[in-house]
């Protein structure tokens, strides 16, 4: 999941740990959209969305 995909209340979630990290403020300029590349990522694999 890359971060311009994040939208405010969502929440990652590593199946490897439970590491979680919750959507405060989304990514809505262009500045920080050019720092979203790539999947987030912990333990080597993709974070997921918790349901």
């Amino acid at each position: 999941m890359n971060c311009n995909d994040l939208k405010t209340g969502q929440t990652l979630v590593c199946e490897r740990c439970g590491l979680e990290l919750k959507v405060i403020n989304e990514c809505t300029s262009d500045s920080c959209a050019m720092g979203c590349a790539g999947d987030m990522d912990c333990c080597g694999e993709p974070m997921k969305l918790k349901e």
